[in-house]
């Protein structure tokens, strides 16, 4: 099987950047244009600043597969992929291995676009923090689905989750691979099922090309460990209960069910790919830190809060000005209340084991490090977009004030995890590797 998905993936253009969403739509017309017999284009809907979003359909064969690019906006990997993708299965029929594949461009246009800036340029960790913008959890199109909690309706869907519940029910997909990435770190992924020859093939990509896995907790709470570096993907109820027996108000923290939730009716299996853009080879070591692990996530959950006060102090500082129309101010106001609640469930573990080095490092540097570069790069940006459209010696004072605390952080992570950037081809050979694996394994009724 191996060398079957590595015949169907074959080698990946020598990139650099990521595409942008206009440059993937265009050479989607001009596939289009060069075999119409082979692919078909539909718009499955519109985002909220009016981009249409849209689905290319590639094959004939009875499975369908849906793939989902850019469910959140700083994580352009799949967009490559599907550009990648769409190239190899377009070219020959065989390739398609009996299934009809939906590729959905680009699930968020609009906050893509303002990523967009640091798509081309080097990437270093604190480069892409200055040109960073991820949406608030009740914008993200992934993650508002409908559901029920405790007699509560929950999930307000966007007008992309409706495009992507749409296609969801004309196509009742045998299978949904959501193509994400983590900032820095470790490579895994999230699935619904399967057995240890499908954990272990989807972790082997990571170790072909030198990223190392990520064996730390997992980022959704209630997510149950399969293999080292593969998580299942857990219902919003699980989620929810997790979250309540750490003294966590489930409903404070998600505003809507998953595509695991919704696609359920279904029965579809879920592929999630998380790769890292830099990786760190310290996030897999095992010698002995002489710290407790509940003293480590003691650290992490003052931290968190330490992160929440200055976001928070600067929104208060600037509240008469701000009207709540910047995407940045949303999301900041989010961020804060994603961190005191990660802040609450890190501090509610009683895991008193000896930590890791490793564990240790991805405490201080994966979660940490990341939450300070999101946090101070969009706080950055909302207080440029204030200067420019309203500037005051107020916004002056307070853009200076942010701009030390933020370059400290940046002098940190400059100076103690910078990471290694990890070349595009590679991740885009991960990601497609791990598609083809799985659409292998459904063709052959392998489980997922």
């Amino acid at each position: 099987m191996v060398d079957h998905v590595r015949e169907i993936v074959g080698a990946v253009e020598l990139i650099d950047a990521f595409p942008t969403v206009d440059e993937l739509s265009d050479y989607v017309d001009e596939l289009v244009a060069t075999v119409p017999d082979r692919v078909a284009v539909t718009e499955i809907g519109r985002s909220r600043g009016g981009d249409p979003i849209r689905e290319v359909r590639v094959g004939s064969g009875a499975r369908q597969v849906v793939v989902i690019g850019n469910p959140h906006p700083n994580e352009p990997i799949g967009m490559a992929t599907i550009r990648h993708l769409l190239g190899r299965l377009t070219a020959d029929d065989a390739q398609t291995l009996g299934a009809t594949w939906h590729f959905v461009l680009c699930l968020d246009p609009d906050g893509t676009r303002l990523n967009e800036g640091w798509f081309a340029e080097a990437r270093t960790r604190t480069g892409v923090a200055r040109g960073f913008y991820r949406p608030p959890a009740a914008e993200q199109p992934e993650w508002c689905f409908p559901t029920n909690w405790r007699g509560h309706a929950v999930g307000t869907p966007l007008p992309e989750t409706l495009a992507l519940m749409r296609l969801i029910d004309r196509t009742r997909p045998a299978l949904i691979v959501s193509l994400h990435n983590a900032d820095f770190g470790g490579g895994f992924f999230y699935t619904t099922g399967g057995d240890r020859d499908y954990w272990t093939g989807l972790t082997d990509q990571l170790t072909a090309t030198g990223v190392p896995i990520y064996e730390g907790a997992a980022d959704v709470p209630g997510a149950r460990t399969w293999a080292p570096g593969v998580f299942e993907l857990p219902s919003f109820q699980r989620i929810a209960e997790t979250l309540t027996a750490e003294g966590v108000e489930p409903l404070a923290m998600m505003y809507g069910a998953g595509i695991r939730d919704y696609a359920a009716a279904h029965a579809t299996a879920l592929l999630v790919c998380e790769l890292p853009l830099w990786v760190d080879a310290r996030v897999t070591d095992e010698a002995p830190s002489g710290r407790s692990m509940a003293s480590a996530l003691c650290s992490t959950a003052t931290a968190y809060e330490e992160i929440a006060d200055i976001v928070q102090n600067a929104l208060d500082r600037l509240s008469g000005r701000l009207t709540g129309r910047s995407p940045f101010e949303r999301a900041l106001k989010d961020t804060v209340r994603a961190l005191r609640g990660n802040a609450t469930a890190k501090r509610s573990a009683t895991d008193s084991r000896p930590a890791t080095v490793g564990e240790i490092f991805i405490e201080e540097y994966v979660w940490v490090g990341v939450a300070r570069l999101r946090a101070g790069g969009m706080l950055l940006r909302l207080l440029d977009e204030e200067s420019r459209h309203h500037p005051s010696p107020e916004v002056t004072a307070e853009r200076t004030h942010v701009a030390a605390i933020f370059e400290k952080w940046c002098t940190d992570i400059e100076t103690n995890a910078p990471g290694r950037p990890v070349p595009v081809p590679h991740l885009v050979t991960i990601q497609s590797a791990a598609i083809v694996t799985a659409v292998t394994r459904l063709r052959d009724n392998l489980p997922l």
